[in-house]
């Protein structure tokens, strides 16, 4: 079954619940051909969270109409996609790379209103929001996670951490990660990104990581050796295990 509705001004969500038919299919097809020849543009929400499967001919009623869709998807201004499938969201960030030209969003099911708040144009970027800062005093920067990171996400946190640490009193950082969905190749692969953080590796004496994946803890803690400051890894619900530790 399939819904669309408009949700803004020039904003239309569509989800998908259960099986998508071919009906469905169609249904889609006829929504992207009327709203691309009216000229509309907008942004497009798809939520896929509730999709249990799709049937053959559904899946061949769409590739029938391949170039149809794509001159709709390049005329809309804001895509985003939310799955609770991995494989799902892998397989949209690659689609996105493949499109270029199209500003495509990918997230979470508990990042639905992020999504949503992006299309709807709360937000400047899709991941805008992420990280937030914390409010530790003034010898503790502080920050937590709460979403994926992109390039301009980790910029805009690490110029922030930054300021904090160039003041004489701060000295110590602690992340928290509450929320673990990854991190775009882009904020990976950057020079500015990563020359802020060996600085501020520099300006740290005591710095916890608290929560995240174990592969990023057990990263994290190896680093410990190689690094100037003092570096300890904690479980989410050591959070104020971690402050005792940096104020002690």
């Amino acid at each position: 079954m399939i819904d669309i509705e408009k949700i803004g001004p020039n904003a239309h969500r569509i989800a998908v619940y259960g099986e998508f038919h071919e009906d469905d299919a169609r249904a889609f097809v006829e929504f992207a051909k009327e709203h691309h020849a009216q000229g509309q543009g907008g942004n497009v929400l798809i939520d896929l969270v509730s999709l249990a499967s799709w049937s053959f001919s559904a899946m061949s009623e769409e590739l029938v109409h391949i170039p149809a869709l794509l001159r709709w998807i390049y005329s809309l201004d804001r895509i985003a996609l939310v799955s609770d499938e991995e494989w799902m969201r892998s397989a949209a960030r690659l689609e996105s790379a493949l499109l270029p030209g199209v500003s495509y969003a990918v997230y979470d099911e508990d990042e639905i209103d992020a999504a949503r708040a992006w299309v709807l144009g709360e937000n400047d970027h899709p991941h805008g929001g992420a990280v937030n800062e914390l409010d530790l005093g003034e010898d503790i920067a502080g920050f937590e996670l709460v979403g994926r990171l992109d390039r301009e996400e980790s910029e805009r946190i690490l110029a922030m951490a930054q300021a904090k640490l160039s003041r004489p009193e701060c000295s110590k950082l602690i992340v928290v990660i509450r929320k673990w969905h990854g991190f775009d190749s882009d904020s990976a692969l950057s020079g500015k990104v990563w020359g802020t953080k060996l600085d501020l590796l520099n300006r740290v004496e005591r710095y916890a990581v608290v929560g995240g994946p174990d592969w990023l803890r057990a990263m994290a803690g190896a680093m410990g050796a190689l690094v100037k400051p003092e570096m300890r890894t904690f479980d989410l619900d050591e959070e104020e295990e971690a402050l005792r530790w940096l104020r002690g």
